[in-house]
């Protein structure tokens, strides 16, 4: 399999409409699709707007089977490599995982070349240096990652994503005694949403708390904080989710991931940029939380850890699952990355709703056909016969196409370097100036 040329080079060349008129007519295919199905005519919803359908629940926008089994953090991809790796639930020798590790990305200084260079390097480690600092994990449960074993003989993660604080440094993690009260759910969705635009939050949406949305049990992986080294005996990779406490909302924030740099995948730049991401979801939601927590509510603040954040993220009203099966969010497209705050805070909760992107993936298959692993599904309908779970890292129960996060993840090892193709191929991609980030940041109910 050929590696990806990291150049610095506008990566639609490697499949893009011959003009934007064509990206039009595509898009207009999908109203028109909609439209034949009788898309004013549905009980379940109402239109709010040209092509925008709004619903009461993700369930009237989209089949769910009632009977869907939680998801186990453990059979995402990134997890199945982790815990082979380290030999905690190894895989069969012929496994795909077992072919290559993710090659170490560092840059040979000395024999750089124009398209891999020192400075493009340099920016990625420094946007990850909040995340390196702190072992903020993207893969396993919130409080793995470094830890310190103090005199009491309790582990005190260096995560961010940690939910307290056993040292004694009860800033952040102590809920205050004293409640403030808000005089309507409306009135407390409007602070909230207001405080974590503040914060950083590109796009805010709320949904209620489903236990369904919740994974099943998550990875709990711990190292030393003086030699690196995991803690096997302590390592958990089936352990149940508690959140300490019965959540009522479930506050859902998008981060932009930067379209200029994006432009340059597969490089560190674009690594740059998703790191950008990931750096905004640990510091925004461990600001929201704080924020929660001194109002005198319970929050439990969470990246990609502790439950699925593209179903809630619809529930929130903030875009649409795609072919690829990533969140399609009508300001930036598929370049955005999630966190979620829980709360027994009762809020107002927002719409899911569409705007036609299940129609155009069903026309356009475009990421489809620029993946290099071969990864994302190319069958028409999700509703098709072909269209069928690739192994046990598709979680099932939901109407989507399944699409290979193993395949995906081990070419990643094969390039030497995260592929964002699939996202930089989507025709929903689109530059927003600072003026209309600045104008949708002051409306915090949109």
């Amino acid at each position: 399999m050929q590696k990806i040329d990291h150049g610095l080079i506008f990566s639609y060349t490697l499949e893009k409409y011959e003009n934007y008129d064509q990206m039009k007519i595509l898009k207009k295919r999908g109203r028109e699709f909609m439209d034949n199905r009788g898309f004013w005519e549905t009980e379940d919803a109402k239109a709010t707007g040209a092509g925008l359908k709004e619903y009461d629940t993700i369930d009237c926008m989209m089949k769910i089977d009632s009977h869907m089994k939680k998801f186990d953090m453990v059979d995402t991809a990134f997890n199945k490599r982790i815990l082979n790796s380290v030999g905690i639930i190894p895989l069969p020798p012929e496994h795909i995982f077992n072919r290559n590790e993710l090659e170490d990305s560092k840059c040979d200084v000395e024999n750089e070349s124009p398209a891999i260079t020192q400075l493009d390097y340099a920016l990625e480690e420094g946007a990850g240096a909040v995340e390196g600092a702190t072992t903020s994990s993207r893969s396993t449960s919130g409080d793995s990652g470094l830890v310190i074993q103090l005199e009491n003989g309790e582990l005190f993660s260096m995560s961010l994503y940690r939910q307290n604080d056993p040292s004694g440094n009860e800033l952040t993690s102590k809920v205050s005694e004293r409640k403030y009260e808000f005089d309507s759910k409306k009135t407390a969705s409007y602070a909230v949403k207001k405080a974590a635009k503040l914060y950083g939050a590109d796009l805010v949406g709320i949904a209620p708390f489903e236990e369904r949305w919740l994974y099943n049990t998550e990875v709990y992986f711990p190292r030393d904080f003086y030699t690196g080294k995991p803690f096997f005996d302590l390592a958990n990779p089936f352990r149940p989710v508690d959140l300490g406490f019965q959540p009522k909302s479930v506050i859902v924030l998008a981060y932009e991931m930067d379209y200029e740099a994006y432009k340059t995948q597969s490089s560190a730049i674009v690594a740059a940029a998703t790191t950008m991401g990931y750096t905004s979801m640990v510091e925004n939601s461990f600001r929201v939380g704080t924020f929660l927590r001194k109002l005198g509510y319970h929050a439990h603040h969470a990246g990609n850890d502790t439950g699925l954040s593209v179903p809630l993220a619809i529930q929130a009203g903030l875009g649409e699952s795609s072919r690829m099966g990533l969140l399609i969010t009508e300001e930036f497209g598929p370049r955005v990355r999630l966190a979620k705050v829980y709360t027994d805070l009762e809020l107002e909760f927002d719409k899911p709703k569409s705007f036609g992107v299940k129609e155009f993936c069903q026309a356009c298959k475009k990421c489809a056909r620029v993946c290099p692993a071969g990864a994302i599904s190319k069958v028409t309908k999700t509703t098709d016969e072909e269209n069928k779970p690739c192994n046990s890292s598709n979680a099932i129960g939901v109407d989507k196409w399944y699409n290979d996060g193993v395949k995906c993840l081990h070419f990643w090892g094969e390039n030497g370097m995260e592929c964002a193709a699939c996202i930089v191929a989507c025709s929903y991609n689109k530059a927003v100036s600072k003026v209309e980030k600045q104008t949708k940041s002051s409306n915090v109910s949109g």
